[in-house]
């Protein structure tokens, strides 16, 4: 059965329902920034988008040799694969079912002597902070996508960052960049942060003139 597309990202056309979260026009900076940074040759492992937007909306832009799209969720990647369809990249983006990094750390897939570009849209919000939300966000999309963390609400990063930096570790890598999107109050934390780490990064504002995404390099 032919399933129709209901929204739009980056100009192109996606289906959506309560499985996963409903792309942002915000999220369209982050795409800009990373096509900005990609080559042909580069590995693109986008993390738990949720919105799948991400991923395919880079490999609309670039032709890019391998793709890995991680989720958690075996549902948000059910609708994954619509949406690969319903953008005829069946073939070029591989779907794992994974904890974050996990399926890489674990030696499940190797990452030698690759260069990488990492994207992510993690859940971000803290636990029961409704009143930063929109009714319909609540109602229509999966609360797993959008809470999860109790204290800096940067949790979830934070695990991914270190992820990294042992991957790197642990693999021959060359080029390591990540792109994440954050919430509009995570800048002060965030910076202090990725600077207690002493990593190389940049900072990207939204539509509104908010610090939304950040680029972080390896």
């Amino acid at each position: 059965m032919k399933i129709n597309p209901n929204e739009e990202f980056y100009s192109l056309p996606f289906y959506v329902d309560k499985r996963v979260l409903i792309p942002r026009n915000d999220t369209e900076i982050l795409v800009d920034k990373a096509l900005k940074n990609i080559l042909e040759s580069d590995l693109l492992i986008d993390i738990w988008t949720w919105s799948w937007a991400i991923a395919i909306a880079i490999n609309k832009n670039i032709s890019l040799k391998e793709t890995f799209w991680l989720d958690i969720s075996k549902e948000a990647l059910e609708v994954a694969k619509i949406n690969l369809e319903i953008n005829n990249l069946s073939n070029k983006i591989k779907l794992v079912n994974s904890d974050l990094l996990e399926v890489f750390l674990e030696n499940k897939i190797k990452l030698n002597n690759k260069d990488i570009i990492f994207t992510a849209n993690l859940p971000y919000i803290k636990n029961w902070d409704f009143q930063n939300m929109d009714k319909e966000v609540l109602d229509l999309e999966p609360h797993i996508a959008l809470f999860g963390w109790e204290k800096t609400w940067f949790e979830m990063y934070e695990k991914l960052i270190w992820q990294i930096i042992k991957l790197t570790e642990k693999s021959n890598l060359n080029k390591v960049i990540l792109f994440i999107e954050i919430w509009f109050d995570q800048y002060d934390y965030s910076n202090q942060y990725l600077s207690n780490l002493w990593l190389k990064f940049e900072y990207f504002k939204d539509l509104n003139n908010i610090y939304r995404v950040i680029k972080v390099i390896f």
